[in-house]
């Protein structure tokens, strides 16, 4: 295979600071419809700021930065003369999260050296399209996830092509948290002090699918450079769907919801197996009086995760129009495509995993004594800086 990946960082934003010059001269962060951040430049990333955090949290972060709202049907738009823009190049094109996509060179190119020629190529055709500020970071590579990681080591403007004979070593160093692993399992690895895709690689697959899923497996091969995964033109993206009948007319939220998470669950356990996502979301309700009602959400930011499916799907329910109660349910999700990497939080929630932990704690006191341990307290969670909020104290024994 010959693929190229194209990568416009900060979409969101650029695209703000192309339209609107003077945006520039602050960083900036936009927020989305739930008051999140949806996107931020670069300079206010350094500060720490990533997609997800709340708006308060971002401007304590960058108190510099200027929040506005994204325009996300301007942002669809643009996104639309991007995939179009390639796809007058390769008929092959798999969008992949906001202002990323894989682009399918076989039977384009000849070799390295013809490939690179042709990628270049499509980079100025992107530059001439959408403009200056908006201009790409490209990888390339027989595989998607090393292309990926090419696009991810370069700077916008610049293309990096590896080729086979050195996949291995360029993928060695590189931190695991490019893989499209969930939060949960990035930490683990954290944890196990498996930092590189080098280290990760060395795992035995038993080992990596016993601990870490079917994923943690698929995850593997992209570390080791033998991830085979095709690229997906849009005219063949996959679509899952669930749907049930009403044993009896339903009109309560609640009741909805709690059906829609029982149809939902598999779908996504299905997509995260197998390091996917969800673009576009559709809700289907077939009333009572034989009428039907259908609302969908596009994601720019496609997503696996429960909780903000669920969320979504609770939106969509608001909307519809209830004129008599529901006698069946039926949940779509499309615009299917490969995950993104997760971007860690710095302070990352514990869920459930504090009794995991303090297990560890009474452990490693036991072992070393309370004067070698520390454990950090929030004292003044009002604080403006995160460095004011928390101190450390001995760690005492349960």
């Amino acid at each position: 295979m010959s693929i190229l990946y194209c990568s416009i960082p900060h979409f969101a934003t650029a695209l703000m600071q192309r339209d609107d010059p003077t945006l520039t001269r602050r960083p900036l962060i936009l927020l989305g419809p739930d008051g999140h951040v949806f996107d931020a430049s670069g300079d206010a990333t350094s500060c720490g700021v990533i997609p997800g955090i709340p708006g308060r949290a971002a401007e304590v972060r960058c108190p510099s930065a200027r929040l506005m709202e994204v325009n996300l049907a301007h942002c669809r738009a643009q996104l639309e003369t991007l995939w179009q823009t390639l796809e007058r190049n390769s008929p092959a094109v798999e969008p992949h999260g906001c202002g990323c996509a894989y682009v399918d060179l076989a039977g384009l190119t000849r070799g390295e050296d013809d490939a690179v020629a042709f990628c270049s190529q499509i980079g100025q055709v992107i530059r001439r399209e959408l403009g200056e500020p908006l201009q790409p970071a490209l990888g390339w590579n027989s595989t998607k996830f090393t292309a990926q990681a090419a696009a991810w080591r370069t700077q916008a403007g610049r293309l990096l092509s590896v080729p086979a004979v050195r996949e291995v070593t360029f993928l060695r160093p590189l931190p695991v948290t490019l893989l499209p692993l969930n939060e949960d399992s990035l930490l683990r690895l954290g944890f196990l002090g498996l930092h590189t895709l080098g280290q990760y690689a060395a795992l035995p697959p038993d080992a990596v699918l016993q601990q870490f899923g079917p994923a943690g497996k698929l995850a593997l091969q992209c570390a080791r450079g033998e991830d085979n995964r095709p690229v997906i033109p849009r005219s063949q993206e996959q679509q899952l769907t669930a749907g049930c009948d009403c044993d009896a007319p339903n009109g309560e939220r609640e009741l909805l919801l709690a059906v829609l998470r029982r149809l939902v669950e598999p779908l996504l356990r299905d997509l995260r197996d197998n390091l996917r996502a969800c673009g576009q979301i559709r809700l289907t309700v077939q009333l009572v009086d034989g009428s039907t009602q259908e609302q969908e959400r596009t994601l720019l930011q496609p997503t696996s995760d429960e909780k903000r499916t669920l969320l979504v799907l609770g939106q969509l329910l608001d909307a519809i129009s209830w004129t008599t109660a529901a006698m069946g349910l039926q949940i779509t999700l499309e615009r299917i495509q490969d995950s993104m990497a997760t971007q860690l939080t710095i302070f990352p929630s514990l869920g459930g995993k504090e009794h995991q932990l303090s297990d560890v704690q009474n452990y490693l006191t036991a072992r070393f004594g309370t004067n070698r341990l520390r454990r950090a307290t929030l004292e003044h969670p009002a604080a403006p800086l995160p460095e004011w909020r928390a101190n450390w104290l001995e760690w005492e024994s349960a």
